[in-house]
């Protein structure tokens, strides 16, 4: 459960709700660029000023919607994700490789690294264990990338290989690349 969703009343929660089910419905139909705020306001039956109240605006939401699995991604950092945990993150995007593809190489893409980007921030200013030679916005960058790049090639076929070993791969490269950011003792 979300942070987000602790904080909501419950008629705030059940739109928050209805907005992510109505983007996810349009998401699964549609291209990322093709789907406009008036579609997810028809779909969801919830007013302009009501969802900008929950939401700036789509990558917003779309950012919403990936939180779960990126806190996955974000959670290697702090070694709370195993590569069991990756595994069945990469075995979902696998199954839903399609709106996988889309998202994380066309329109949706920007937004997405930004918070992935964002969660692996967090995530390293939440590890007090964990003092690094450079900023935390660079590291978490270089985290992002290094893990998005290898997960995108793969879901393209670029590089076929099994997901249990490419879980394992991004696990060992985050822990290794955690390493080299850190500060000299």
């Amino acid at each position: 459960m979300t942070s987000n969703r602790l904080k909501l009343d419950p008629r705030k929660q059940r739109t928050r709700d209805e907005l992510l089910a109505a983007f996810f419905k349009l998401v699964l139909s549609r291209r990322y660029h093709e789907i406009r705020i008036a579609d997810i306001l028809s779909e969801s039956g919830v007013g302009r000023s009501t969802f900008y109240e929950h939401f700036a605006g789509k990558d917003e939401l779309l950012s919403a919607s990936i939180e779960g699995p990126f806190s996955i991604l974000a959670g290697m950092v702090g070694e709370e994700s195993s590569a069991k945990h990756m595994e069945e993150l990469l075995l979902h995007f696998w199954k839903n490789r399609t709106l996988a593809r889309e998202l994380f190489q066309g329109a949706a893409h920007r937004a997405l690294r930004r918070k992935l980007i964002g969660c692996i921030e967090n995530r390293l200013e939440g590890c007090a264990k964990i003092k690094l030679s450079i900023p935390r916005r660079l590291v978490a960058i270089s985290l992002a990338d290094g893990m998005f790049s290898p997960i995108v090639a793969w879901l393209l076929g670029e590089a076929p290989c099994d997901a249990s070993d490419l879980a394992v791969a991004l696990h060992r490269s985050t822990a290794a690349s955690i390493e080299t950011f850190l500060a000299a003792a």
